[in-house]
Order: structure tokens, then C-alpha cells, then sequence
């Protein structure tokens, strides 16, 4: 048991252990906490970036909490040293997959959600689960889409280990950029927690595809 908690909190802290935030004296306040639920499609499909024809990044949207289904920690962009990630905000969100929202040991499914990029605006976001039970039959982009709108192109897939893997699509979802958006997963125990990391295609050359 030691070993699956350590294994799962590993997942669950990638995103606050790979962005290593830059100390300043700046305050800083919390944002609301958002009442709705939101599906993982929708809050992808908000996040991401509309189809204008021209090379676009993400609005931060500081200042302006409604813009997005997600409880920011900060209302404001934390510069990184690490300078894969540059810029960040980080948050978390209650999210829903066909409706339906999930429980691990009595308490919700926690997810966080990242975006980041240059200060002009972010390039890519990571939405991460905590585990649950319920989520071993939906590591498929048409189970957790389904009923929606998009076309995905599998472009390559890591499905050779018993417990973890990953699918990484070429998806187009109505009105927005393309997004190059790995799935991956990890089960112990029969439980399995998400991650969702989401590019454009001039970005997608950060996605990490080895499959080893």
C-alpha cells in the first residue's frame, strides 16, 4: 500500500514538482470557488484556443475568474525556473465525463489543471486526476468524449505496459486549434488516475512520447 500511495501522489504532483515557481513579494488572492461542474470536453474545448487562421496563445484570464470553469490558486501568471513551462497558472476544477462525477474512498476525484507559456498568453495546458476505481473502461478518447463533436487522428500510442500507457492525438475540436493532446494513465490496483497534456502544433514538440 505504501508503495501505490507514493506512486500515485507522484502523478498527482508532477505539475507543482516540475514547476519550480519563482519566489517574489507580489500579493496575490484567491479566486472563487466555481459552483458548476464542467465536462473534461468542455473544459478542454474553453480552454484551448479559437480557429482564427493566424497563430494564437491563450488569455490568461487575470482578473477575470469567470472566464474559465476552473478555481485558479492565484489571480495572477508565477514565472517558472524552469524554462519548459516559463509562465503558469495552476488551478483545479470539478470536472464530469459523460454526466457523471467520481469518488475514490468516499471523497471526490480531485483534478488540477495547468496552463503555460510565454507571458504574451499560454501554449499548452495539463488537466491531472486524482485516482478512482471508475476510470480503468475510459482510457479511450471516445469514452471520455462520447456523445461530442471532434475528429481525433491517433498519431502514436504506448499500450504495451500493463499499467500505465498513453494515446497521442491529432484532435480538432469545433471553432478551435488544432491541439495535439496526449492521454496517458497509470493503474495500481485497480486504480487509475488521468492526465491530459494538450499542445499546439507549433508546441507539441514538448510532448513526451518515449515509450519505454
Amino acid at each position: 500500500m505504501k508503495k501505490l500511495w507514493f506512486t500515485l501522489m507522484a502523478l498527482l504532483a508532477v505539475l507543482t514538482i516540475t514547476a519550480q515557481v519563482k519566489k517574489t513579494t507580489q500579493g496575490s488572492k484567491l479566486v472563487a470557488t466555481p459552483n458548476k461542474t464542467v465536462e473534461i470536453y468542455d473544459l478542454i474545448k474553453k480552454l484551448w484556443m479559437d480557429s482564427t487562421g493566424y497563430s494564437e496563445v491563450g488569455d490568461w484570464a487575470v482578473g477575470n475568474p469567470k472566464k474559465f470553469p476552473v478555481k485558479w490558486n492565484e489571480d495572477r501568471i508565477i514565472m517558472s525556473e524552469d524554462t519548459s513551462i516559463n509562465f503558469y497558472r495552476l488551478g483545479s476544477a470539478n470536472v464530469t465525463v459523460g454526466g457523471k462525477s467520481f469518488l475514490h474512498d468516499g471523497k471526490p476525484v480531485a483534478w488540477n489543471v495547468m496552463i503555460k507559456g510565454p507571458r504574451m498568453g499560454y501554449t499548452s495546458l495539463s488537466i491531472i486526476s486524482s485516482p478512482s476505481k471508475d476510470f480503468t473502461t475510459l482510457t479511450f478518447i471516445d469514452s471520455l468524449f462520447a456523445g461530442k463533436s471532434f475528429k481525433a487522428e491517433l498519431l502514436k500510442s504506448c499500450t504495451n505496459k500493463k499499467n500505465m500507457g498513453f494515446y497521442y492525438y491529432k484532435l480538432k475540436l469545433p471553432k478551435k486549434d488544432f491541439i495535439y493532446l496526449k492521454l496517458s494513465w497509470i493503474t495500481v490496483n485497480a486504480v487509475t488516475a488521468f492526465r491530459f497534456d494538450g499542445y499546439l502544433d507549433w508546441t507539441n514538440y514538448a510532448a513526451k512520447l518515449d515509450c519505454k
